[in-house]
């Protein structure tokens, strides 16, 4: 019988023992589903032994769902009261946002969360696209989730904020800043309970409170004037406790005062049981019975809360983000399942490029890659995730029109060719960055192409400038918001194997640290029952480089059984049935 082809490999979610009959039916009636949408597609029966190589055709990619009812049951729009600002709302055409990820129906997830927390102006038009479009949680920036009566039924509101900020709190309580040793002799719950940023707002379904302090590590506790260096080993040892159970109470105190005001579905943005590295991410490992942090306040800050929400923002224009990215959350998922109660974990993505520091830095603010991001976003749910957060912030700005600012950079959406001040044309490919050098007062604007190899400028005094009207040249730039369809076709091609991934056996056959290092294509796998979703992607594509095949020797166990998958620039999913 037809079955469609879906393949993610996930870290290991739910064990084998807890598999039942029905977890296998309902799967195999997903794939029949998807075989009935999708022309063409059928799971693959593997043989008992030998080579077998996958091809293009036998997998799923976005391409193959535009145009595809994706829900039987879709959520749908009704008719918003009253006037919006002008300001909250985008002047595009209904459809052709960059937002608007191209021919994708509307459809919502029955076994996931997805938040989408989009502040600033100009994106209530994106709000109402994202809800109906994979997301089922969403962040009223500038309106009153009781007056957005025309959101879809089962929408829920978060509130993001509540902050505590630590660094006035404690001074302004005649504490000095960091000494959180001293918090123990204080009823810290009952105080914040009457903080005004924690009161229970009734039109909200949870609360993520933002609280982004550090901590001193040992090393560095011991350095400081008010540790007691000179007190016995046995006090020494009972200041560091203090000091950190007060750090844990930090995070647990706020979360407590908010339940007892009456919040549910809590979490914190600013502490993860792993935290989010990438200098040396090929090196970290995390033992849940040995290490440090975890045991000195993790475990009682991941007990506080209802949800976490670890941060896997990316840093750099780097082909390893989408290995970044799920290395990152499969070291958190080692801590979580170590835990008596696993928790739903939702990782927060930034479909931005955070920086990685200060000064003038090309890459800053650029919108990530369409292919990436619509990797990492897939590939999240084959981690054992909830699923997901999209952040972004556009401030008075609007993310939907390219911003071209003299001093600033943009990038390239749709390629050109153009030829310098003096000299021979050359062809601006997708993704190039641009140095906005100036913009007079008719509209041209000069430029410089970045190079990656400069430095962190990315530009020099004797490089071409080139020359372009303004309304030539904003239609060929990539706004700020175009991730976010490329994060509603990641969502789109998961959806139609939801249950599978949900319910399935997350395994890894190449650990996302060793891809990361090594920039290896990425493959991730989820099995249930003998089915076998599996995923694969290759970074280096994106910038024109040949495809890769990814090798997978004795395959789910079965000695002499090999698997070749293609990886290249699509995300692409295949699904097996083992013999």
């Amino acid at each position: 019988m037809a079955r469609s082809l879906l393949v993610c490999l996930m870290l290991v979610t739910a064990s084998a023992a807890g598999m039942c009959a029905g977890d296998v039916s309902r799967a195999e009636a997903e794939l029949e589903a998807l075989a009935a949408r999708v022309e063409g597609f059928e799971v693959v029966e593997l043989p008992a032994e030998g080579g077998v190589g996958l091809r293009e055709r036998q997998s799923l990619t976005v391409d193959d769902l535009r145009g595809v009812p994706l829900d039987g049951d879709p959520p749908t729009l009704g008719q918003p009261e009253g006037e919006w600002d002008p300001r909250m709302t985008d002047d595009w055409p209904p459809g052709e946002a960059p937002y608007v990820a191209e021919d994708i129906e509307p459809f919502r997830f029955r076994y996931f969360n997805n938040e989408f927390s989009y502040g600033g102006w100009h994106n209530w038009l994106m709000h109402d696209y994202a809800i109906t479009h994979g997301f089922n949680i969403l962040y009223p920036y500038n309106h009153d989730p009781e007056a957005w009566t025309h959101v879809p039924e089962g929408t829920r509101w978060m509130r993001w904020g509540g902050m505590v900020n630590w660094h006035k709190w404690l001074p302004e309580h005649g504490i000095e800043e960091g000494r959180y040793d001293r918090l123990a002799d204080l009823d810290l719950v009952d105080m914040l309970q009457q903080e005004e940023t924690l009161a229970h707002d009734a039109r909200f379904d949870q609360l993520m409170i933002d609280m982004e302090h550090g901590r001193l590590s040992p090393e560095k506790l011991r350095e400081q004037e008010w540790y007691p260096a000179d007190a016995p080993e046995a006090e020494r040892a009972a200041f560091e406790q203090r000091y950190y159970e007060g750090y844990a109470q930090t995070y647990v105190a706020p979360v407590e005062a908010a339940r007892r005001n009456g919040w549910r579905d809590l979490s914190v943005y600013g502490w993860a049981p792993f935290g989010r590295t990438y200098w040396g991410l090929e090196k970290a490992r995390i033992n849940p019975q040995t290490d440090w942090a975890w045991h000195a306040f993790g475990r009682a800050i991941y007990e506080a809360v209802d949800i976490l929400n670890p941060s896997v923002y990316c840093f750099y224009w780097s082909r390893q983000n989408v290995a970044y990215t799920l290395a990152n959350i499969d070291l958190n998922m080692q801590l979580v399942r170590s835990a008596p109660e696993r928790k739903p974990v939702r990782p927060y993505y930034w479909t931005l490029l955070h920086g990685g520091g200060g000064g003038d830095r090309w890459w800053q603010g650029q919108p990530i890659p369409d292919e990436d991001v619509r990797a990492m976003t897939a590939l999240c749910f084959f981690t054992g995730c909830d699923g997901l957060v999209l952040w972004n912030w556009s401030g008075t700005g609007n993310h939907h029109r390219p911003d071209i600012s003299e001093g600033g950079y943009v990038m390239v959406g749709t390629p050109f060719e153009l030829a310098p001040e003096g000299g021979e044309p050359r062809t601006f490919a997708r993704y190039d960055a641009l140095r906005i050098d100036a913009v007079a007062e008719d509209g041209t604007v000069r430029f410089r192409a970045v190079d990656p190899e400069i430095g962190n400028v990315g530009v020099a005094d004797d490089q071409p400038t080139f020359a372009m009207a303004q309304e030539e040249l904003a239609p060929l730039l990539r706004p700020r918001s175009a991730p976010v369809a490329a994060m509603v076709e990641g969502l789109a091609l998961v959806r139609p194997l939801e249950y599978l991934l949900r319910h399935g056996e997350v395994r890894i056959d190449v650990p996302a640290q060793q891809q990361f290092a090594e920039t290896l294509p990425i493959v991730r796998r989820v099995t249930l029952g003998g089915y076998h979703a599996i995923a694969t992607y290759d970074p280096m594509c994106v910038e024109g480089e040949g495809p890769r095949t990814v090798h997978l020797e004795d395959f789910a166990g079965h000695e002499g059984l090999t698997l070749k998958l293609p990886a290249d620039a699509d995300i692409r999913i295949f699904v097996v049935h083992e013999p």
